[in-house]
């Protein structure tokens, strides 16, 4: 079942913590911004919960290639390259896909 994200419910407040923790721990920042604050060569993530079902956000960081493919233009950094040497524990996208659902 493929839930919009205004339907998803709201994540644990820990785990969207937890998730700006490894935001933080993994650069995410450099490349991407939230409210203003951070990096312009990605895309930015703030307002990303209201675009994008928590299932894309996970699929954006489990399988960041195939879902980079789909972008149209291409983004002026890579997030894929990136992901190749960067990879993320279960726990940390669990935390992640908590933290950016949480950006409404």
């Amino acid at each position: 079942m493929m839930a919009g994200a205004a339907g998803a419910q709201a994540p644990d407040p820990k785990k969207a913590d937890a998730g700006q923790k490894v935001y933080v721990a993994q650069k995410c920042s450099v490349c991407h911004a939230i409210k203003n604050s951070g990096g312009k060569s990605a895309s930015a993530l703030g307002g990303v919960g209201a675009k994008l079902t928590e299932g894309d956000i996970r699929k954006w960081l489990t399988h960041t290639a195939e879902m980079e493919s789909k972008v149209k233009p291409k983004p002026k950094m890579s997030m894929a390259s990136y992901m190749k040497t960067h990879k993320l524990s279960d726990t940390d996208v669990d935390a992640l896909v908590a933290f950016l659902i949480s950006q409404k």
